[in-house]
């Protein structure tokens, strides 16, 4: 779609209103789209540092216990 072609809101209004309907169906469908892809990276995400917390968890309960069986 050349420049001339794109859809603005300062030429929508000479768009049918069926035309207009398609349009803004269209826009809202890549709208959640987008969301969803950004929902599962965020997802993805906070799985990450979940797992990267526990695995810090366990590296300082594990230091703990070496500390604790070199007094005892």
């Amino acid at each position: 779609m050349g420049y001339s072609d794109r859809i603005t809101r300062f030429n929508m209004h000479q768009l049918s209103a069926y035309d207009r309907m398609q349009f803004m169906r269209s826009r809202r469908a890549e709208a959640a789209a987008e969301a969803q892809r950004q929902a599962a990276f965020a997802g993805s995400f906070a799985s990450i540092q979940q797992n990267n917390a526990a695995q810090m968890g366990n590296l300082f309960s594990k230091m703990a216990m070496q500390r604790i069986s070199k007094t005892a």
